[in-house]
Order: C-alpha cells, then sequence, then structure tokens
C-alpha cells in the first residue's frame, strides 16, 4: 500500500505566516507537522509516500525532503501558483494516484494534527478492503457543523453531510481515508459528473450512494489547523 498526503493548498486563513511556508510545514511540538503524518504512515507499512504539492511551495517542500532524507518520500508538483488555480482535494487525490499507480492507497489531509493510533486503521481495512474514513467523535452538536458530519450503521457510513446545520451525529470525518485497488476510476467518474473538484465530503455522499463506505473511530487529540488561532492553541498546548 501506498500513501498520499495532500498538500496542495495554499493556506489563505493562515495569511500572513502562509505567505512564507505552507501549512504542513509548521512546527509543531519542535518538528514540522508533515512529520507526525509520515510517521504514522510509517505505523501503517505504506511502501511509498507521495507529497502532492502546489508549484509556490516546491522549493520549500524539496528542502524538506532533503533534510528528511527518506527514500520513500517522493515530491508531485501540481501546476498552480495561487488560490484561483489549486487542484482542490478531490482532483488532488486523482492526480496523485494517476502519477504513482493504480494501488491501494492511504490519503491524509497535510492540515491536521492528530495523535491516535493507526494501527486499529490499518488491521480494519486489511480484513475489509473498502473505503474508510477515520471518523472522530467531537462530542459537541455545536463545533461539527464546521466538518463533514456522518453517521453509522455498524462500521457502514449511511450519511455524510458536509457542514450541516442539523448535524445527525458527532462523529466528523478526520481528513484520513483508506482507498481500495480501482478506487481512482471511481472518483473520475465523480469529477466528471459532477465537475466538483475540491470537498472530499461531496465525493463521500456521491460513494455512499455507489458503493459501501465505512468508518471506524478513533480515540485520541485531533485539530484542525484552520487558522491562526487554531494553529496558535495547538503551538502553545505543547509549551512547558
Amino acid at each position: 500500500m501506498d500513501g498520499i498526503i495532500l498538500a496542495g493548498g495554499f493556506a489563505r486563513r493562515l495569511l500572513p505566516i502562509s505567505e512564507f511556508i505552507p501549512k504542513p510545514l509548521l512546527p509543531v511540538n519542535g518538528r514540522p507537522l508533515i512529520d507526525i503524518i509520515i510517521d504514522k504512515l510509517g505505523d501503517l507499512n505504506v511502501e511509498n509516500i507521495t507529497i502532492s504539492i502546489n508549484k509556490k511551495y516546491e522549493k520549500e517542500f524539496n528542502y524538506y525532503k532533503s533534510c528528511r532524507k527518506d527514500k520513500k518520500l517522493d515530491i508531485l508538483v501540481e501546476p498552480t501558483m495561487k488560490e484561483e488555480e489549486k487542484f482542490g482535494a478531490v482532483k488532488g487525490i486523482h492526480y496523485a494516484m494517476q502519477h504513482a499507480g493504480n494501488k491501494r492507497y492511504f490519503v491524509i489531509a497535510g492540515d491536521n494534527y492528530f495523535d491516535f493510533d493507526l494501527k486499529p486503521f490499518l488491521d480494519f481495512v486489511l480484513k475489509n478492503d473498502k473505503i474508510t474514513i477515520v471518523g472522530y467523535d467531537m462530542k459537541n452538536m455545536e463545533l461539527v457543523r464546521q466538518y463533514g458530519v456522518f453517521s453509522l450503521e455498524g462500521n457502514r457510513i449511511m450519511d455524510f453531510v458536509e457542514k450541516p446545520e442539523n448535524p445527525v451525529s458527532s462523529l466528523i470525518s478526520t481528513g484520513i481515508y483508506y482507498f481500495p485497488e480501482d478506487s481512482i476510476n471511481l472518483i473520475e467518474k465523480y469529477l466528471k459528473e459532477t465537475g466538483n473538484k475540491d470537498q472530499i465530503g461531496k465525493l463521500i455522499q456521491w460513494l455512499i450512494k455507489k458503493t459501501d463506505v465505512y468508518g471506524i473511530i478513533l480515540k485520541g487529540k485531533w485539530v484542525d489547523i484552520g487558522n491562526l488561532d487554531a494553529y496558535r492553541e495547538l503551538y502553545n498546548s505543547f509549551l512547558p
């Protein structure tokens, strides 16, 4: 299995910091955020990791790769220099899959912090080999309105709504996914039918009408680094 880290965004809500450094390279607990994600992918026994980035931050990520000296890392550059040109998350996944080939993939958004163990996720997908998302229980029906919310029957996702006004549960998507082999064909069909290149939640909504999609809930700490306040709070939480 391979890994894809989605890092093609421009993080406008983190300006002015993001003018100089991409969100996945921001320091968290003394190391770049993406270091933590790569280590977590290591727990999933991935063979190769593709980091899908935009051209604006190409030098920064190439420097990061040279410092890490990890032969498993592949930097894939989307030909975009500004927000208006960005691929969007769904097109970014498709682009990375086209580049790396028809395989099984763990896909992780490069702008969230999490500390939970992914090995139960690995065990689940090895047993089921179905599209699966890692969920997190926010336990707050007000906060979940900012995220993709879903409900489960057993481990099967019954519905998924992006930023709902009236959430059906407190379970949200963490931006961590498993896609089995041939998923690239489903994603390509979705892009052609809908034209929606961003919002993976919209893709999940579409997928649950076409095939079985599963969710596994993990416990620990999860933070969406959506703006400066969120990043500042996360950064400060590791200070002595």
